[in-house]
């Protein structure tokens, strides 16, 4: 493996948004073939430990690219912007306030007593919810399409937001399909 500058280049990919996922999983299928550890089990120990270490750097990049938050925040740190926890403040009033909204909304499906009723409220809610992230993907994809880096930041972290809830639905959804 040569020494690659960025996760993108290691998977041969352009450094854009959104990744490629399906070149991004033949290219990782191709890296662990070659830099498997176990392809280095009589190699002495030291290249051994480099191989290790090239092993976990394939799979921290992949890790980071395939998932869209992820790889945004990369893709921003590429381009000179913070993407540390400090900055990872949304001063949007009129988003936070619709968030504490539809978490309350998620409460009162939770609390529904009807489970008939539930299910059918948590169904309609997670799909707008899925849709609220797809728009609030595609205004990310607009920003960095424009170059706008801090602007791009706030998208993300909006993004982060909504894949809380679309969790928190997630977990609902379990329980109610547990009983």
């Amino acid at each position: 493996m040569d020494t690659h500058s960025n996760y993108f280049d290691l998977f041969h990919l352009p450094v854009q948004i959104p990744v490629d996922i399906q070149k991004l999983s033949t290219e990782y299928q191709q890296l662990q073939r070659m830099y498997h550890p176990d392809n280095f089990a009589t190699a002495p120990e030291a290249e051994k430990m480099m191989m290790l270490q090239k092993s976990a750097t394939i799979n921290d990049a992949f890790q980071t690219l395939k998932d869209p938050i992820l790889s945004a925040s990369y893709f921003l740190t590429l381009k000179g912007i913070d993407v540390s926890a400090e900055h990872n403040i949304i001063n949007d009033t009129d988003f936070l306030m619709e968030q504490f909204i539809l978490r309350e909304q998620l409460d009162r499906i939770e609390q529904q007593l009807n489970q008939s009723q539930k299910e059918q409220e948590l169904e309609a809610f997670s799909l707008e919810i899925k849709q609220k992230y797809q728009d609030t993907y595609q205004e990310l994809l607009d920003c960095l399409q424009q170059s706008e880096w801090q602007n791009g930041l706030n998208v993300v972290n909006k993004l982060r937001y909504l894949t809380r809830l679309r969790q928190q639905i997630d977990q609902l959804e379990d329980s109610l399909f547990a009983l």
